[in-house]
Order: structure tokens, then C-alpha cells, then sequence
């Protein structure tokens, strides 16, 4: 879905209350799947489908945004770096497409907004058509093996119980998914290393083969 039109100076947040894409998802007009457990869920607990956003958008069940730097805490710092991993992809996709399209760059130089309209969703059109085409598969340079699991002591995160169910708030199935990042299977080795400070040089890998 591509939508553009809006003036610069709206925010992000304000952008969205009022657009086409955010009726359409409160009205069921995407092809979002049900709810389904996480892979690694030993609760086996049904999960909503969500989108990644950063603080500009308001929390809800279907839009999760980071936890406030006012009140975190290691477990809230662990979910804020995960989301972020995911919202880095977006932010990579706009920085090709404007590397391969000057135009984004600087002022499109036309006088009717819909010309203007046009050419931005031109660009998203071919843009995905080049990564199809030609695009090389991402490799994260960052990771390590699959059945490296990072050891913390218990005593220093300790996550709170958390259940959910259709009815849950937004807030509580942040929480539900903040848990289960810290979960063995779940977690990546070295999210402890960057997201706490204190327990960098207590961290331990157990390697199997």
C-alpha cells in the first residue's frame, strides 16, 4: 500500500489517525492473518499480527511502538533494541530507494501535488521491482550461530507473568511479547551485550553442536 499527499510538517502520528491505511486495518480491509501462536511460545498462547513503529505512533494491538526512556528497565530495553532490528529494514528500504532515485533527494520540482504523487509512488513501484529482479538476498552481518544461547543469572532480569487473550490491551500484549524475547530460543545471543551495560562481562555462551 503506498499513500502520500501529506504535508511534511504533520507528524508521523497525526499522519496516520486520519489516513486511508489505519481505516482500513481497524475495518478488517487487510488480508491480516488470525492470530497464531509465536514460534517458540511453550504457552502456545494465540499472537495478533503487528506492525513496527518507533514513538511517533500511538500504542495499540495491531501497532507496537517502543517502551518510553523514562521508565526503563532491562527487560523494556532488551524489547525496544528487538523492535528496533525490525524497523531498521524499513529505514534501509527508504535509503536504496532515495540511492537509486535522486529524485527523492531534494524538492520534486512540480507545481501540481498530484504530479508529485505520482512519481513517489512511481519510485515504490519500481523500486520493488528492482529488488525482485536484481536485489541480493540480506544477510545479517551481526549474528552468530543458531545454537549459541546466551546465560544471565536469573537474579538479574526476571521477567513478570504475563497472560493474553483476544481481550488483552495494548499495552499487555507489549508486555507478553517483552517476555517472551527473553525466552532461550527466543532471545539472541548478543541482545544482553547491547541493551545492559552491567552484565556485559557476565555473559556466557554455551555453544552446541
Amino acid at each position: 500500500m503506498i499513500e502520500s499527499g501529506y504535508a511534511g510538517r504533520n507528524s508521523d502520528g497525526g499522519i496516520f489517525k486520519v489516513s486511508a491505511m489505519k481505516y482500513w486495518i481497524t475495518h478488517g480491509g487487510f488480508d491480516i492473518p488470525s492470530p497464531s501462536p509465536l514460534t517458540y511460545d511453550e504457552t502456545n498462547s494465540p499472537f495478533p499480527y503487528y506492525f513496527a513503529a518507533d514513538e511517533a505512533f500511538p500504542l495499540s494491538q495491531y501497532l507496537l511502538r517502543p517502551y518510553s526512556k523514562r521508565t526503563l528497565d532491562n527487560v523494556k530495553r532488551i524489547f525496544n533494541y528487538r523492535l528496533s532490528r525490525g524497523r531498521k529494514t524499513i529505514e534501509c528500504a527508504f535509503g536504496m530507494a532515495a540511492e537509486k532515485f535522486q529524485v527523492l533527494n531534494g524538492p520534486i520540482r512540480c507545481r501540481k501535488v498530484e504530479s508529485v504523487n505520482d512519481i513517489i509512488k512511481a519510485v515504490c513501484i519500481l523500486h520493488n521491482y528492482v529488488r525482485k529482479r536484481e536485489g541480493i538476498v540480506y544477510r545479517p552481518t551481526d549474528t552468530q550461530e543458531n545454537h549459541e544461547i546466551a546465560a544471565v543469572g536469573i537474579d538479574t532480569i526476571i521477567p513478570s507473568q504475563v497472560t493474553i487473550n483476544e481481550r488483552s490491551s495494548a499495552n499487555t500484549i507489549r508486555n507478553y511479547l517483552s517476555n517472551y524475547f527473553l525466552s532461550p530460543l527466543a532471545s539472541l545471543p548478543w541482545q544482553w551485550k547491547y541493551t545492559v551495560p552491567e552484565i556485559r562481562n557476565t555473559i556466557r555462551y554455551d555453544t552446541t553442536t
